[in-house]
């Protein structure tokens, strides 16, 4: 089965554009005012402002021109992918990177909604599994989508439609429950474990 491939909306390289912008502002400014007044000290008042000001502009307009040269190429880097047993993300542009969420490690989906989120009017679908329970963050995040609910939906339709076939499916034998935590996933490799060893005992006494 081809997997459903979606991409983030393009309201979402513009907020990328904010995001850099402030970040990039946030961290040089720390430095390049007190900077820009050490190099206007001395002088006159107005003199000493406007190079102060001037030297300010450079740097930091200088530093976000950079950064906001990249957002278009990363933001093209992104594309997600929805598959009958994982969910696959592909993102970087000097460093490609893949991640595979295998279903069978998920333990819950989450709709997320920020503030620059709100305004562009998109949202994030975020993965949480096993190995990431009890962590601060999600294991993946799926971001920039506008129809954020519907990947919501087939994302869940895809998992429960995975631990459905993964259930027992013997005559008279009740399907187990999915576990939805770490101590979960731990039980359920425990029972495959035994039902082998079970299967293997009945081969060697036949």
């Amino acid at each position: 089965m081809e997997p459903v491939v979606i991409y983030p909306d393009p309201k979402y390289r513009a907020k990328l554009a904010i995001v850099v912008t402030l970040f990039i502002l946030a961290v040089f400014s720390w430095w390049t005012i007190p900077l820009a007044y050490a190099a206007g000290y001395g002088m006159a008042e107005g003199g000493g402002a406007i190079l102060g000001l001037a030297f300010t502009a450079l740097i930091n307009g200088g530093a976000v021109a950079i950064a906001l040269a990249f957002v278009p190429a990363y933001y093209r880097s992104i594309r997600y992918e929805i598959h009958p047993d994982e969910v696959v993300v592909h993102i970087g542009i000097v460093t490609k990177t893949v991640k595979h969420v295998p279903y069978r490690t998920v333990t819950n989906l989450e709709v997320t909604r920020g503030p620059f989120d709100r305004m562009f009017g998109i949202g994030s679908l975020k993965i949480q599994t096993a190995g990431m329970s009890g962590q601060t963050g999600a294991e993946e995040k799926l971001e920039g989508l506008v129809d954020v609910q519907a990947i919501y939906e087939k994302v869940a339709g895809e998992l429960r439609r995975f631990r459905s076939a993964m259930a027992p499916t013997q005559a008279g034998e009740e399907a187990a429950p999915a576990p939805t935590s770490g101590d979960g996933q731990l039980l359920a490799a425990i029972l495959d474990e035994l039902r082998a060893l079970r299967a293997g005992l009945e081969r060697t006494e036949t």
